[in-house]
């Protein structure tokens, strides 16, 4: 078992974000021992793939929608609905990837404007100092 400042230490995301995001229903309510939040391994997994979420920029009104049916790992095999929620999963999670591709050729695009202006200022100073 976790404390929320424990689960704050292994996750990287703060005792408030915690609480928060238990607010909004990205986290289901962890349990409680002797009053206090109480975090299993399995909460551990769970919140450490909603930071990863996180930081490839999905925002959180998507990982709301992207979490409402909850951690995955708690289902059975047996259960029905495993087999949609899984076919729903991969489709948004297939739609964040397409996202993320635009973001990065975005981002090589600025890259490479930023390369060729370092060159052109670098050939102007040399040119300079040569002078």
């Amino acid at each position: 078992m976790y404390s929320i400042g424990e689960m704050a230490k292994l996750t990287g995301i703060s005792a408030f974000t915690l609480r928060y995001y238990e607010k909004i229903g990205i986290l289901p309510k962890p349990s409680r021992y002797q009053g206090q939040r109480s975090y299993q391994e399995q909460d551990l997994q769970y919140i450490r793939f909603i930071h990863e979420l996180k930081q490839t920029g999905m925002s959180l009104e998507d990982i709301a929608a992207f979490t409402e049916s909850g951690c995955l790992l708690a289902l059975r095999e047996e259960d029905t609905e495993i087999n949609e929620l899984l076919k729903k999963r991969i489709q948004f999670l297939a739609q964040h990837m397409e996202k993320l591709n635009q973001k990065i050729e975005q981002l090589q695009s600025v890259k490479r404007i930023a390369e060729e202006k370092s060159a052109y200022y670098a050939a102007v100073l040399n040119r300079r100092e040569d002078a």
